[in-house]
């Protein structure tokens, strides 16, 4: 594959002057920069700009309708970005920016359609992360910027994945390895009464509790049934899936009876915590431990991918509970797989069917 970005290197903690420079003008110029968050990596362009974020949407296929994050450097940027901020939000958010929490606000007039997929409210947060920063700063510009992969695919959240899907997409990729949290924002709507979760994060409910009060968790942001509207990025469409069929089982208990089976070894592999990994008898991706759940998060976007190096057929994967950062978890697994599976002989069943349909709208409550 030919190379279109210019790719460099340096630490996402102390990045190089000379770099976020390049990349800062690249931004201004109306292209498309690759760079890491604590989140994961995301594809920037300047949010003012309606033909540099149009290309955001060409690099990645995205559909129209779903919308870009606005990232921002200060609070002054964000009032560039928005109509209006209630006093009582602002104290809120000096509590959770920079961070992985996005909110939704109204529109300001700056920001067009193309950013907000035709609605009237964009998405904006503070990355905690010195590089992102400093390039939002040094561009003067806000940034609109999805997660750098192609539509449907993974996230990602180490760059050697952003160089192989994007090298000749986008104009600079900041080569800075894997990112820390390793899975995206936390998506709220604070306008009501009751703040309202629209996509589980890297911030847990129980967390932004503590600052917004109560907060309405829907089966759209737990991953369970999709919104027939994209009001924010991960509601609407499928998402994250690897090019192998991925298939979820409905409890660890069916996930261990299955790993147990040898004679899947060379048709299926499995994708669980360290604990479960230990005890299977056919080959097995650990996402870490299940007391770790920061580290099964940062594991599994990476975790798909290893699966589609694989010469399985087909993946399973282990549920989590959906407490703290289980429900961003499971929301991501949801998200990327074809249906759930309850036992053994559902497994056989299965595999002789595939390849398998989308499967969207297949998923119940365990």
């Amino acid at each position: 594959m030919e190379r279109r970005a210019k790719i460099v290197k340096t630490d996402q903690n102390s990045p190089s002057a000379e770099y976020l420079e390049e990349a800062a003008e690249i931004i201004r110029s109306g292209g498309l920069v690759v760079f890491p968050t604590e989140t994961v990596y995301g594809l920037g362009a300047s949010a003012f700009s309606s033909e540099a974020c149009l290309k955001i949407f060409q690099a990645k296929n995205r559909p129209p309708d779903n919308p870009l994050i606005v990232h921002v450097s200060s609070f002054e940027m964000l009032f560039d970005v928005v109509d209006c901020v209630p006093a009582d939000l602002i104290q809120k958010l000096r509590q959770v920016w920079p961070g992985p929490v996005t909110i939704l606000f109204n529109r300001s007039s700056r920001i067009s359609d193309t950013v907000t997929g035709g609605s009237g409210r964009v998405a904006v947060r503070m990355p905690d992360n010195v590089l992102a920063l400093s390039l939002i700063d040094r561009s003067g510009v806000p940034i609109a910027a999805p997660s750098a992969n192609i539509s449907t695919r993974p996230s990602i959240s180490d760059s050697r994945y952003a160089i192989e899907e994007l090298g000749d997409r986008v104009d600079y990729i900041f080569d800075c390895g894997p990112t820390i949290l390793g899975i995206e924002s936390t998506i709220i709507d604070a306008s009501g009464d009751i703040p309202v979760l629209l996509r589980a994060g890297s911030k847990s409910v129980e967390e932004l509790r503590k600052i917004f009060g109560d907060i309405q968790v829907t089966d759209v942001s737990r991953g369970l049934v999709e919104s027939p509207v994209a009001i924010t990025p991960g509601m609407k469409y499928r998402h994250y899936a690897p090019k192998k069929t991925l298939i979820l089982a409905n409890s660890r208990e069916t996930f261990v009876a299955l790993s147990a089976e040898e004679r899947f070894k060379d048709t299926v592999t499995l994708i669980g915590s360290s604990e479960a990994c230990e005890m299977a008898k056919i080959p097995c991706i650990s996402l870490g431990s299940e007391d770790e759940l920061q580290e099964v998060a940062s594991s599994i976007f990476s975790s798909f991918r290893e699966l589609e190096k694989t010469g399985s057929r087909i993946g399973i994967i282990m549920p989590f509970p959906e407490k703290g950062l289980g429900l961003a978890i499971m929301n991501r697994i949801r998200k990327a797989s074809s249906g759930i599976i309850e036992n053994v002989s559902e497994l056989q069943n299965l595999i002789g069917q595939l390849p398998l349909p989308d499967g969207r709208g297949l998923f119940r409550e365990e």
